[in-house]
């Protein structure tokens, strides 16, 4: 039975009053935040210290193995490798957020697949870590902090152009990776053109002596360091033990 005109048309005047309710509450459910984090696994050194930076290391339960600053980073439970994580060990950590860079996609996709919430953090270039910075502040209930962050960082850099302001450029070397087991300057990789390096170099009052390279992160052997006529190297390969040799 379909029921009388009366019935119909109180049935349609209930509908009426209700489907404004049902979707402001479908409205409000999904602009709902997220809840702050509160076990956060990052899985990249730069993410590491902005967490760190933004007083959230206390949230930290896991990072990589090429986490090494802050030095508290040194005591937090590792997932891997940078850029090849353990998910394994990602998932044993029980996070409710994981921080990769934006570069991470297929990481990203297989913690997806673990159901596991994840924020992409760009780090390519100045502007992309500033926009990091504040996504992970957003995220993580560090607004302010992040904020404050972004002030000083932005001061400090005005700064420094001030001061390098129509000086000599001198041709710089980044080394941001090589081999240290051999004992011998091999297998060096420099920062190239289109990289945040790159960007460092300009504002600090350098010239990129990799600018002209078509990768981005060449690959160099001490002769072929020598050829680009560097005037200042910096290296950023992390400390070697007393005496100069490498850790095996």
């Amino acid at each position: 039975m379909r029921g009388s005109p009366r019935h119909r048309s109180a049935r349609r005047l209930l509908l009426a009053a209700l489907l404004p309710l049902l979707v402001a509450a479908c409205v409000r459910r999904a602009a709902a935040p997220s809840p702050v984090p509160q076990r956060i696994v990052s899985l990249a050194p730069s993410i590491t210290e902005t967490l760190f930076a933004l007083g959230l290391g206390d949230k930290v339960v896991g990072v990589t193995r090429a986490c090494d600053y802050p030095p508290e980073a040194a005591g937090i439970a590792k997932t891997g490798a940078f850029l090849d994580p353990s998910f394994e060990a990602v998932v044993a950590l029980r996070p409710d957020l994981v921080v990769l860079p934006s570069s991470g996609v297929e990481a990203q996709r297989e913690l997806a697949k673990l159901h596991l919430r994840t924020l992409m953090a760009p780090q390519q270039t100045l502007a992309g870590i500033h926009q990091s910075i504040r996504l992970i502040g957003g995220a993580c209930g560090a607004r302010a902090a992040a904020d404050a962050l972004l002030s000083q960082l932005t001061r400090r850099a005005a700064a420094v152009r001030r001061a390098v302001a129509g000086r000599p450029r001198p041709r710089v070397l980044i080394c941001v990776g090589r081999d240290t087991a051999s004992g011998q300057l091999a297998g060096m990789s420099m920062a190239g053109a289109h990289t945040f390096y790159d960007e460092i170099i300009r504002a600090a009052g350098g010239t990129n002596a990799c600018a002209d390279t078509a990768a981005t992160y060449p690959e160099f052997s001490a002769e072929g360091v020598l050829q680009t006529n560097p005037e200042v190297i910096v290296d950023l390969v992390g400390m070697l033990p007393k005496g100069g040799r490498p850790a095996a």
